[in-house]
């Protein structure tokens, strides 16, 4: 392949990307990993991914610089399995400028995305796909594809849909609440800011039905639950609090937009204060239920529309901007710097259950925690177990410590991972422009 990068055909504006494509660094990858009860057949990846771009070929689009702005642009170049890899930086030639990558190497295979492309729903309706026809192919059977986009089906406009780019009605007389509790949360005094993409994950997992038993006994939601139990951890290991602890949580706004399909950003965070309020008095099990009814306030969809038409004008004026993107690039950007403090704690879920869910042994989510200065936690629950990886820049052991010894005193029995260190690789897409 030439060093010249290819001029794509421009399609629409990427305006939910704005958040991502004007920083003045590329971030880093974001990663779900999958492990499998068997070795990996790359060809058969190969066919598997080629079934999926077929079926939803905006997956394998790219993004295009024009001027001031950004654009999705068709990308005709082939999208290829990288095997016996981990992970590649995604958006350059590396991935003939694709912005999604797919690497097996062994029992392991990996989905990483750059997130000004999509996100994590996006994401996950990528692999889910290949996983489907990967695991129909080498068994010999069509399995039910369980609200699996398949190349059985056919792809509608909606799926491309920009969030962004529309207006949402509101319902009259609805006033925009103040999000942001009052204070400033506490941050994690082990944690300082890094540049570098260097990272460690800290594994634990409780048994599914246990936790699942503990959050109807305190008659709360699995999120809230374990963000508690995360700030008992942060409160063991620094008694000396003086600012309230925070939790974000991020979720997906697709329902309350009533855009459900779209592969593109649609995803914000609800801030949930876990201490520093008037709950703080009340037992446990009373503050769970408080906190689960502070969360689904939140999920008030006329917020989320008002939020969405306030961030229409604002990234349409940025697009249209006529200024030179590399000038944009040079803007402060308070988003590359947000720490989201106290933690991070993304509750995944459960994944899909398919016919073949028990050829996969275990699954990661990895990513960078926001501006590496917070601790960044997924939450997944998958096989039986609910899979809890601590990941951050700096050394938290005291505080994993401090978890697994709360999670025992509630109750709930742990199984500790090894420690895992490696370095995600920096996305690549502003390449050779």
């Amino acid at each position: 392949m030439s060093d010249a990068r290819p001029v794509f055909e421009k399609k629409e504006l990427a305006l939910s990307s704005s958040p991502y494509v004007f920083l003045p660094v590329d971030i880093p990858v974001y990663v779900v990993e999958f492990t499998h009860k068997d070795e990996v057949d790359a060809d058969l990846l190969q066919k598997a991914l080629d079934r999926t771009i077929a079926r939803m070929p905006y997956l394998s689009d790219t993004l295009q610089i024009e001027g001031g702005a950004v654009y999705y642009a068709a990308n005709p170049l082939p999208m290829e399995v990288g095997r016996g890899i981990w992970l590649r930086p995604v958006g350059g030639r590396e991935t003939n400028y694709h912005m999604l990558d797919l690497t097996c190497d062994g029992k392991v295979t990996t989905f990483t995305m750059y997130h000004g492309f999509c996100d994590g729903q996006g994401i996950d309706m990528f692999a889910e796909s290949v996983l489907y026809h990967y695991y129909c192919m080498r068994d010999g059977k069509e399995y039910d594809p369980c609200g699996i986009r398949t190349d059985a089906g056919t792809m509608s406009e909606a799926e491309e849909f920009d969030p962004i780019s529309s207006t949402y009605e509101v319902s009259s007389g609805f006033e925009m609440p103040n999000r942001q509790p009052q204070g400033t949360p506490y941050h994690l005094p082990e944690l300082s800011p890094s540049r570098s993409n260097e990272l460690s994950d800290w594994g634990l997992r409780i048994d599914s039905e246990g936790f699942m038993s503990f959050v109807k006994a305190n008659n709360t939601s699995p999120s809230v639950a374990a963000s508690m139990l995360v700030a008992e951890a942060v409160a063991a290991v620094h008694p000396d609090i003086d600012a309230p602890v925070f939790a974000n949580l991020p979720i997906s706004v697709r329902r309350m937009l009533g855009c459900e399909e779209t592969f593109k950003n649609c995803s914000s965070r609800i801030v949930l204060p876990l201490s520093g309020t008037p709950l703080d008095a009340l037992p446990f099990a009373e503050r769970a239920a408080q906190l689960r009814g502070v969360l689904k306030m939140q999920m008030n969809p006329d917020m989320w529309r008002s939020v969405y038409n306030m961030l229409n004008s604002k990234y349409v004026n940025q697009m249209e901007e006529p200024i030179d993107y590399w000038e944009k690039t040079k803007r402060p950007s308070g988003f590359a710097t947000v720490g989201h403090d106290t933690f991070y704690i993304d509750y995944i879920g459960r994944l899909r259950k398919t016919e073949y869910s028990d050829n996969l042994t275990d699954v990661r989510f990895i990513c960078k925690p926001p501006a590496g200065s917070t601790l960044h936690i997924n939450v997944i629950d998958h096989g039986g177990q609910f899979r809890i990886d601590c990941l951050a820049c700096d050394d938290i052991t005291p505080l994993i410590d401090a978890l697994e010894q709360v999670l025992a005193t509630h109750g709930l029995s742990v199984e500790r991972k090894p420690e895992d260190h490696f370095t995600l690789p920096s996305t690549s897409w502003r390449e050779g422009f």
